[in-house]
């Protein structure tokens, strides 16, 4: 008998968004029927492919990221979409999916499976609102049944502020699917260096990080380009930086593109400089089609990239970019085993085949 599983999360985008739509897109078959509500109008992505699947079934709602009466509002609304589907297996991702599915749960009757996600485990929400959030995580414990994290450190930070879990942990590393081309290309000393970052245009995403890094290379007259996939909120604060630094023939912004491996390997080297991460979808695609990364050691970054498979910028500050940036302009004779270092490591701990039949057993247990 075919099981349904829902799927909560306030808006797909960014790395949650590939989370949860790697979930959907492997596991809506004979066994699993999917059900995924969430807010589409806050989609980085083109949706509408999910409803050519007869086992998937999709639903819209208003899921605003501050906490408010609408939240009242959106779970009497998801319990009447429910009420009538047999639910077997609740799945909510990050604050607010995770706030819904496990108050809905118990009037479901289903099983209910919480991944915290980056935002509600940084602490970046202020002082009050942090302690609401822990408070609510705390009352929520008694009714979740599987805590699945996408890192050590996630798991790390969550027993730290909320409780340690006992049995409900499950630790489970994203993965990626291993592309069928990689980049045949490999930097020269003294080169124009290309560079590109992906991910949401956030604060926390640390962009401006690498754009002072970008001042000081023009200063140093070494050649470069850098391109910036993504939107968000912090895009003029970005621009204004550009700007300031008149970097506007060096810096390029494009959205996101439905081929990010195909986009990767367009680029001598990927940049990740997150001020928090609690995984780092961006590092692991890059790997996986032998593009070097250079990036930040942040939180669950320290899993993904060692100093065997990439370029650490262990104080994230632009100077330590710079450095290592100007050593790889001079050459780096280590440069081409770290890329097949890293390539391995990816077929090794962050195999979406091995992501996914993890989470299948949850949802069938």
């Amino acid at each position: 008998m075919q099981k349904v599983v829902v799927q909560l999360l306030r808006a797909p985008a960014g790395g949650i968004r590939k989370h949860v739509l790697d979930i959907i897109d492997e596991l809506s078959n004979d066994k699993i029927k999917q059900i995924f509500i969430t807010n589409i109008k806050e989609s980085d992505v083109d949706l509408s492919y999910l409803a050519k699947n007869k086992n998937i079934e999709i639903h819209h709602l208003d899921i605003r990221e501050s906490p408010g009466f609408s939240d009242f509002k959106n779970i009497i609304n998801i319990y009447k979409i429910l009420k009538n589907k047999k639910v077997s297996v609740i799945h909510g991702h990050g604050a607010k999916g995770g706030l819904y599915a496990r108050v809905l749960a118990p009037c479901l009757r289903a099983k209910c499976v919480y991944t915290p996600h980056g935002g509600s485990l940084h602490r970046v929400h202020g002082k009050i609102k942090n302690i609401v959030y822990d408070i609510i995580e705390k009352m929520m414990m008694p009714v979740t049944d599987v805590l699945l994290f996408e890192s050590k450190y996630s798991s790390e930070i969550y027993k730290k502020n909320i409780s340690d879990g006992g049995q409900k942990v499950l630790i489970n590393y994203n993965g990626v699917g291993l592309p069928d081309s990689f980049s045949k290309s490999l930097y020269k000393a003294g080169e124009k260096m290309n560079f590109a970052s992906f991910g949401l245009l956030r604060h926390l995403k640390g962009h401006d990080i690498f754009l002072e890094a970008c001042h000081l290379l023009k200063n140093k007259n070494i050649p470069f380009s850098y391109t910036i996939y993504g939107s968000g909120d912090f895009e003029p604060e970005l621009l204004n930086l550009i700007k300031k630094y008149n970097l506007q023939n060096e810096v390029k912004f494009f959205n996101y593109s439905p081929n990010v491996y195909q986009e990767m390997m367009k680029y001598d080297f990927i940049v990740h400089p997150s001020r928090f991460e609690s995984f780092g979808y961006v590092p692991v695609e890059a790997m996986a089609v032998k593009v070097p990364v250079i990036a930040s050691h942040e939180g669950g970054l320290k899993e993904v990239v060692d100093s065997y498979s990439g370029y650490i910028a262990y104080d994230n500050s632009p100077e330590s970019y710079l450095k290592i940036v100007e050593s790889l302009f001079q050459g780096d004779p280590e440069l081409e085993s770290k890329i097949e270092h890293a390539y391995n490591r990816i077929q090794q701990l962050f195999s979406k085949k091995a992501m996914i039949s993890n989470i299948e057993k949850v949802y069938l247990s």
